[in-house]
């Protein structure tokens, strides 16, 4: 069975789903592959270890923090 490692990025898809974001365009923003936007999504990956770059877009884009 699949287990979520950071809880906190399945959150961040959530919301970029509810404010009608596409990965893509969001990954591109934040200077990000879309394949490492989608393991962040799915909480395979800690959004904490982004760069700083990527941590402000995806937090101003969505309206959130990544702490």
């Amino acid at each position: 069975m699949d287990t979520v490692t950071f809880p906190g990025g399945v959150k961040l898809g959530a919301r970029r789903r509810l404010l009608g974001i596409p990965l893509a365009q969001l990954a591109r923003d934040a200077a990000l592959q879309p394949e490492l936007l989608r393991r962040l999504e799915a909480g395979e990956f800690d959004p904490r270890s982004l760069h700083q770059l990527a941590r402000q877009v995806l937090a101003r884009a969505l309206d959130t923090t990544l702490d």
